[in-house]
């Protein structure tokens, strides 16, 4: 996914976020907020991973997707171990975040990947 899709879908659910706030006065939706960012990142870097192992044999793809596996789940634990730290009743929408935050870069890469025709 390119990096101005990332950042125009981080800017429509940070409006639609900040939105909600303002008219809702409940600051735990920044949660979502958190939690979105992190699973984009997270995704995002799945893709530069799959574009570094591309080039490469089998066993240097698979050492660099464990690897990435591992730090990408490291920087998850990270996120949520910090917002339940400050913040413990923002994890549910922090949780609700992280999954749109992974599920739609994930449709969308699907999308493309089934018009361009080599999937």
């Amino acid at each position: 996914m390119k990096n101005r899709t990332v950042l125009i879908l981080l800017g429509f659910f940070s409006s639609a976020i900040f939105l909600g706030i303002y008219f809702t006065k409940n600051y735990s939706l920044l949660g979502a907020l958190i939690g979105f960012s992190a699973g984009l990142f997270n995704i995002q870097w799945l893709f530069w991973d799959a574009n570094k192992a591309i080039d490469k044999d089998i066993y240097s793809a698979v050492r660099i997707y464990r690897k990435s596996l591992f730090s990408r789940l490291g920087m998850v634990t990270l996120v949520v171990a910090t917002v339940g730290r400050f913040r413990s009743d923002w994890l549910f929408f922090l949780a609700l975040g992280i999954a749109v935050g992974i599920i739609i870069p994930l449709i969308l890469a699907i999308k493309h990947q089934i018009y361009d025709g080599r999937g």
